[in-house]
């Protein structure tokens, strides 16, 4: 809980508003070495950046280069830089070890009683606070406008920094930050019938360890106490926000290993972090779920890697595709895939496509690094067929006995990886698992496209409409659904209406998020008997108001392979019902 900040603080903060020439007084903290530093050092600086991080925080950790980028073009020029960690829960070893792996070029203090984050009214890294030359509260709150770097478009602190070395009054003094809270130490109620041990530990477990856990794709674990704990805030905040456990769909129900928690869970988080995260009796709380290392569905029969690549530092998203001969001389079914990422670091998602023409050797030859760079919108040519995906949190699954992937005689994997640069060097070798059927596959999986190559969206428009419809032509069952679209994407629905004139939503995503991308899983295969008419629905938003926008001022958005262009798809995977292979052909 924030602690009473003294009333000679918030006179002193009332007359140091942000573009206000207050002066604000010094302080002195220990960086984690044990040194202490003054602010007073900065004495003559035109201006001094203090930089508000975390070890853990993910969205502090993606603007560390930013800042360092900053740094290198303002410290000549009289631009004081600090960063300093008020998270008093997290160890100097471990805030000295952050700042050494991530390059920071500044100093790191430790803030171990919130002083100056309390002064500033600090609640959310990361965070920027500038000081100017008079030691006035010049500007306060984000970096820029958005996570993405190429996407930003108001560059906050730059823009108030130019303002102080011109002794101009900043464009703009405050914005609220968006990030992490701040892990603050809390008084526990030893009254509260909501514990650590019960019930949190069990909705931590069935939603968030699987990925939240030591070696895995998230930046915290949460399979303890003394973790979730000091992430106690964070998960309430997010939790209400439905930003996690990340799951798109809102027709809830349909799918298997939904990470979907209900209102009545979501305010039994409220209530633990309000009575202060109590742990309860440790004995009663349940053991995290046992995850397997290395496959998790066993040896697989053939195991393809891809070349090591190095992974820059720094920059746009980048997106490679790897080309994995098979060597197989006869063709196989595959009942089972598992992807494994090289480096949870750097590994946003990958998607397994097969090639049996050659077109992806040719495009790995015409570029000089391993694989070759595709836009995140397909492998670059027309693939024979897929061979599954992973995102964070997909577990991989067996399809059921009789049916099967095919991979034909002598054919390629094309392994795109879409890779998120996190501000230092990194490699990855990822690798892929196929499990062969044991039994006759009797049925083909097969994929139904719903596609709308001919739309044109229009600059300016917030909420432009394109459909895309298929009438199905044979008894089918539908397995899986993967919608896609580009950034300006804003909602996508697939329904069935089955020839009864009944109808049945498939999937309903109404927040689109082209860095959430998923397969879906049926929990049951639904039919689809012949003359059911598909209808992808999908929302764009072409407007200047939408931060995704990556075109300023907006254009018109036509199909295209860049991210910068559009898309509009849904994916389907079925069976036919008539196809028996065992019995000689298809139907």
């Amino acid at each position: 809980m924030r602690r009473p900040i003294l009333v000679p603080l918030l006179v002193l903060l009332a007359l140091a508003r942000p573009g206000e020439a207050g002066e604000i007084k010094g302080f002195q903290l220990p960086d984690p070495s044990g040194q202490v530093r003054r602010l007073d050092e900065f004495e003559g600086r035109k201006a001094t950046v203090l930089f508000f991080i975390g070890v853990e925080c993910p969205m502090s950790t993606r603007y560390l280069s930013r800042m360092n980028d900053l740094y290198a073009k303002y410290h000549d020029q009289g631009i004081g830089f600090l960063a300093i960690n008020a998270n008093p829960l997290e160890s100097a070893e471990s805030v000295a070890a952050h700042a050494k792996a991530s390059g920071l070029k500044f100093p790191v203090l430790l803030d171990r009683d919130l002083e100056v984050a309390d002064r500033f009214e600090v609640e959310v890294q990361p965070c920027a606070v500038l000081l100017g030359a008079k030691r006035g509260l010049h500007y306060s709150g984000r970096i820029d406008d958005n996570k993405t770097e190429q996407l930003a478009r108001n560059h906050y602190l730059a823009d108030a920094i130019e303002a102080a070395l011109a002794g101009r009054e900043p464009p703009v003094a405050s914005t609220e930050p968006v990030g992490c809270r701040l892990q603050h130490p809390m008084a526990e109620s030893r009254d509260s019938e909501v514990t650590y041990a019960n019930p949190v530990a069990g909705l931590l477990n069935r939603n968030c360890v699987q990925c939240h856990r030591p070696g895995q794709v998230a930046p915290f674990p949460l399979d303890s106490y003394e973790q979730a704990k000091k992430w106690a805030l964070n998960i309430a905040a997010i939790t209400r926000s439905r930003a996690m456990p990340p799951w798109k769909p809102v027709n809830h129900g349909t799918f298997r290993d939904e990470r979907v928690m209900t209102p009545e869970e979501i305010d039994l988080l409220d209530r633990w972090v309000a009575a202060g995260a109590p742990e309860g009796d440790p004995a009663q709380a349940p053991v995290p779920p046992k995850i397997a290392e290395g496959w998790m569905l066993g040896e697989p029969d053939l195991i393809l890697e891809a070349p090591e690549y190095e992974v820059p530092a720094e920059g746009d998203d980048e997106y490679r595709c790897f080309v994995l001969p098979t060597s197989e001389s006869e063709d196989r079914w595959v009942q089972a895939v598992e992807l494994r990422p090289g480096n949870l670091n750097v590994v946003h998602h990958i998607i397994a496509y097969v090639d049996t023409r050659g077109a992806a050797e040719k495009l790995d030859a015409a570029d000089p690094k391993p694989g070759y760079l595709s836009h995140g919108t397909g492998p670059g040519f027309i693939p024979a067929g897929e061979m599954s995906g992973w995102a964070p949190g997909t577990m991989p699954y067996a399809l059921e006995d009789g049916v099967g992937r095919l991979l034909p005689k002598g054919g390629r994997v094309v392994l795109e990886v879409h890779y998120h640069k996190n501000g230092r060097p990194e490699k990855d070798r990822t690798r892929l698992g196929l499990t062969f059927a044991k039994k006759p596959v009797q049925k083909r999986l097969r994929w139904v496209e719903l596609i709308n190559f001919g739309f044109v969206i229009p600059p300016g428009k917030d909420r432009f409409r394109v459909t895309a419809t298929e009438v199905v032509d044979r008894d089918l069952h539908a397995r899986s659904i993967m919608p896609h679209m580009h950034l300006t994407g804003r909602e996508i629905r697939v329904t069935a209406r089955f020839p009864d004139g009944t109808k049945q939503t498939l999937v309903d995503i109404r927040d689109w998020d082209f860095n959430w991308q998923d397969i879906y899983h049926f929990k049951e295969p639904i039919p689809l008997p012949k003359g059911t008419r598909l209808t992808l629905t999908a929302i764009y938003d072409n407007s200047e108001g939408n931060p995704n926008n990556p075109n300023h001022p907006p254009q018109p958005l036509t199909w295209g392979e860049q991210t910068t262009d559009e898309m509009c798809i849904g994916f389907i995977s079925c069976t036919r019902d008539a196809e028996d292979l065992t019995a000689g052909g298809g139907d």
